[in-house]
């Protein structure tokens, strides 16, 4: 789905002036339009023509762009269409649960005349329009120094912003919607599959491009039966633009020597795993401002992400290096100094009780013990609930296993181990595990 992308591209600009010029022209110029209904009523005349008399649930599928361009024709430059014809290929589909399954593909395999990405077939997602009605009611709070609360717009329509601003009235008015609605705080779905990969430690994929990286998303969050999202959802996804974007403007001014976009995603997922996603995305969104502690962080840890990249490529395509699962691997338990983020950090959620281990700030023993105190089941369960919930990371999952194993075998647990995955047992609590 896009909103009306204006009479800027060379298609629309086409399109107005067919209206202008040769408005008879129209049918043999133009494509037309597909749409569905889910039933029709047609009536034959008496010399056997047919005629369409109602149609049910009709929505244009493809020529959104002509329709929007006729009509901006007609109202904003008081074009005569009267002479515009246009043809229409009507589609019925009389199941009404086969609509999600057929709309995405007639669009697909449409003769579309603006290039149409993939992204845009998902426009439609119960998620994707909740987060939408989210950002056009959640205001962000004021920045420190500016007293103007803002918003963050999602932008689940390509090109629905311009077209937002432009309906918002005069100019002066439309001053004013920009202000509410800054550009710089203008997000899309292939930027959420961006951060969300990144915070998920997966900025091999994220390295694959928007498009190919918004597929790969899509299907895991589809999979996971993903529930729609909610005002900390959106939240907590404003938070992550803001790092990812203070990521690219601190990165751009190391001049590293190139590959900014892997250098950012290979930079935060490191980060994220460093800290167990506990970089605290609330603190981000209250103030509106990443911390100069975590910004430090961000230039510490980049320098290590490009050498690493250039050095795994050993002179092949870095770009193409970076999309290798094997080379986040290679990146990932890389030991880097970091200042001091505690304050960045979120509080620890576990609370005390005779199944569960303290929080590490109220620990007595070593890791390892406190692993040992912990019934034997716990684990295995918290590895189960991280695979059906999609909560915690394939690595997380895969060491919930392997320590319960040496468990049962009655193996010497390490103790960086023991304190990755007490860690791990505190997000996934922050996350909903309740055993």
């Amino acid at each position: 789905m896009r909103s009306f992308l204006q009479a800027k591209g060379k298609v629309n600009k086409g399109i107005q002036a067919t209206i202008r010029d040769t408005p008879h022209r129209f049918l043999a110029y133009n494509n037309g339009i597909s749409g569905t209904a889910e039933a029709v009523t047609v009536s034959r005349s008496k010399d056997g023509l047919c005629k369409l008399e109602q149609m049910r649930d009709f929505q244009i599928v493809n020529g959104g762009q002509t329709t929007a361009s006729i009509y901006h024709a007609m109202k904003k430059e008081k074009a005569d269409i009267s002479n515009v014809t246009v043809q229409v290929k009507l589609t019925v589909v009389n199941e009404a649960e086969k609509v999600v399954e057929f709309v995405p593909l007639i669009s697909r395999y449409a003769n579309s005349q603006n290039k149409v990405n993939t992204a845009d077939f998902n426009a439609n997602d119960e998620w994707h329009q909740k987060l939408e009605s989210l950002s056009r009611t959640v205001w962000a709070p004021a920045a420190s120094g500016t007293g103007k609360p803002t918003r963050w717009y999602y932008e689940r329509a390509r090109g629905s912003h311009l077209d937002d601003k432009m309906r918002s009235g005069t100019p002066a008015k439309q001053k004013e919607w920009e202000a509410q609605n800054p550009v710089s705080q203008k997000f899309t779905k292939t930027d959420v599959a961006k951060y969300e990969h990144t915070w998920n430690q997966l900025p091999h994929v994220v390295s694959k491009g928007a498009e190919k990286n918004f597929i790969e998303w899509t299907l895991a969050r589809t999979k996971a039966g993903a529930k729609p999202a909610e005002q900390g959802d959106f939240e907590a996804l404003c938070a992550k633009a803001m790092l990812f974007r203070i990521a690219e403007k601190l990165i751009g001014a190391l001049d590293l020597g190139g590959y900014r976009a892997n250098v950012v995603a290979y930079t935060l997922a490191w980060l994220s795993r460093e800290t167990n996603q506990r970089i605290d995305q609330r603190k981000i969104w209250q103030r509106q401002v990443v911390g100069e502690r975590l910004q430090t962080a961000i230039k510490t840890v980049a320098p290590k992400a490009y050498n690493h990249l250039v050095e795994y490529a050993a002179g092949r395509n870095v770009t193409e290096m970076a999309k290798k699962e094997e080379c986040w691997m290679s990146f990932r338990d890389t030991k880097i100094e970091l200042p001091s983020i505690t304050s960045d950090l979120e509080p620890s959620g576990i609370v005390a009780g005779t199944e569960k281990p303290p929080k590490r700030k109220d620990r007595h023993v070593d890791a390892a013990e406190s692993v040992l105190r912990v019934r034997e089941e716990l684990w295995p369960t918290l590895a189960a609930w991280g695979e059906e919930t999609s909560r915690l990371q394939k690595w997380q999952i895969t060491i919930c296993k392997s320590l319960h194993s040496k468990i049962v075998k009655g193996r010497r647990l390490r103790q960086d181990e023991c304190e990755a995955l007490l860690d791990m047992l505190d997000v996934a609590r922050d996350k909903g595990f309740e055993k």
